[in-house]
């Protein structure tokens, strides 16, 4: 029976360790030497492993040196549905009804799969998030860390498609949903609901409770989608009273 190479074993290892998610997309390797060590093997057959993946497309090398994780899948979705959707009514909410269904089976997964990095990871994004949501901080910078914080979720559910899928979702969101984010993170009121919400996923994700995690994420998620639909209605009302003002004002004489 022929002897497998080395370099298959570890291009394999690494593999498995980006299908599950261990290796995130984007994610930069050890540098050679460093990696090569780590897994006791020749630094020759670390290279071949590395482009064996990479003529999969899985990892890449960027200008200035390093190899990093692929992040292609996420933005050949994206791509194609940002030009698709830009111009369509109601395409936010057409995403987030997706997003609240991914972010459920995320939640779920979390609570049953997240290691201890993971969940140490899930509650320093959460508290950062908690304090920047109560600072003055610009709308643009509050979305950032809500997304970073859904986002060490989705990487702690430990499914690569899944991670892919969600990253290409956030994508679309983040471009169609500028014009309310300054509604959305206003009232303090509001805030602390959100904040609340968000607290509830972590909490259910630290019991290890699946079912429960995946209610807490859907509910948010539903919560942030009516939301959005009380703020276009809020805004067109406001368009229509402006129009019909300026239809029937009375001229100055």
């Amino acid at each position: 029976m022929q002897r497998r190479k080395l370099s298959d074993q570890i291009a394999e290892q690494l593999e498995g360790m980006i299908a599950d998610g261990t290796l995130k997309p984007g994610e930069r390797l050890p540098a050679e030497r460093q990696l090569s060590e780590r897994l006791g093997i020749s630094r020759p057959s670390l290279r071949e492993a590395i482009q064996k993946l990479a003529s999969k497309g899985l990892l890449s090398t960027r200008q200035g040196g390093g190899t990093y994780v692929a992040e292609g899948l996420s933005s050949s979705f994206s791509d194609p549905l940002l030009m698709l959707l830009k111009d369509q009514p109601d395409a936010e909410f057409a995403t987030l009804e997706v997003r609240k269904e991914l972010e459920g089976v995320a939640a779920f997964n979390a609570a049953s799969r997240a290691t201890d990095g993971d969940r140490e990871r899930i509650w320093t994004r959460f508290n950062h998030m908690a304090e920047v949501h109560r600072s003055q901080a610009a709308s643009t910078d509050k979305l950032k860390v809500d997304s970073d914080f859904h986002l060490s979720i989705i990487e702690s559910a430990h499914n690569i498609v899944l991670l892919h899928f969600m990253h290409a979702v956030r994508d679309v969101l983040e471009n169609t949903i500028h014009s309310y984010l300054d509604q959305f993170y206003a009232a303090p009121k509001f805030v602390e609901q959100i904040c609340g919400q968000h607290k509830a996923m972590v909490t259910a994700i630290m019991d290890r409770d699946p079912e429960a995690a995946r209610d807490k994420a859907k509910f948010h998620l539903e919560f942030a989608y009516q939301s959005f639909r009380d703020f276009q209605s809020q805004a067109r009302l406001s368009r229509n009273s402006q129009l019909y003002s300026s239809m029937y004002k009375v001229p100055e004489l």
